[in-house]
């Protein structure tokens, strides 16, 4: 699935949710802004710098900022990726749905290439269709997994209901900050 893909899917999801908020099309990445109390509340979604993989899919993140310029990835007085502005049960459920993406992937053939380099890499490469371990906490950097657009489209639809209580919860207290 190419970026271009993935971003339409997104954009037709989550535009819908975020003009009636006040925000505008950003310049980079998929990005939104709208000015808050001063601010710029600014988000984003990036995907993978990996690549596409033909058995593993790839996957994208979603970040927050809180800055005087609308651009994503500027400097901020506060920046956090989505973890930290969902409710544990919110986490959860990206867990339950990223174990189901990640179990729905096409393990590759064991003549894979990836396999054959060395047991490092074919274990680094295996272990992408594993899925996590553990539940999702605030700390973690969540990264949207998908293989085809019903993938993305599952995420979108999440992520549109995730919005509202996300900027809010990033609008509280712009006098933090984070990382």
């Amino acid at each position: 699935m190419k970026s271009t893909e993935v971003y339409g899917v997104l954009k037709r999801e989550l535009s819908p949710v975020l003009k009636p908020l006040g925000f505008k099309r950003g310049k980079s990445f998929l990005s939104w802004f709208r000015i808050h109390n001063g601010l710029c509340t600014v988000l984003w979604c990036q995907v993978s710098r990996d690549g596409w993989d033909d058995y593993a899919g790839s996957q994208f993140t979603v970040e927050f900022q809180r800055s005087s310029d609308s651009e994503a990835g500027s400097p901020s007085k506060r920046r956090m990726r989505i973890a930290k502005l969902l409710s544990e049960g919110q986490r959860q459920e990206v867990w339950r749905i990223q174990g189901s993406v990640i179990a729905s992937l096409r393990r590759p053939p064991s003549n894979h290439p990836t396999l054959t380099v060395s047991p490092e890499v074919a274990k680094w490469y295996l272990a992408k269709f594993e899925k996590p371990s553990r539940r999702y906490d605030q700390g973690d950097d969540i990264r949207f997994r998908y293989a085809n657009a019903e993938h993305v489209a599952v995420w979108a639809t999440l992520l549109a209901r995730l919005m509202p209580k996300c900027v809010g919860s990033i609008e509280e207290d712009s006098s933090a900050t984070d990382s």
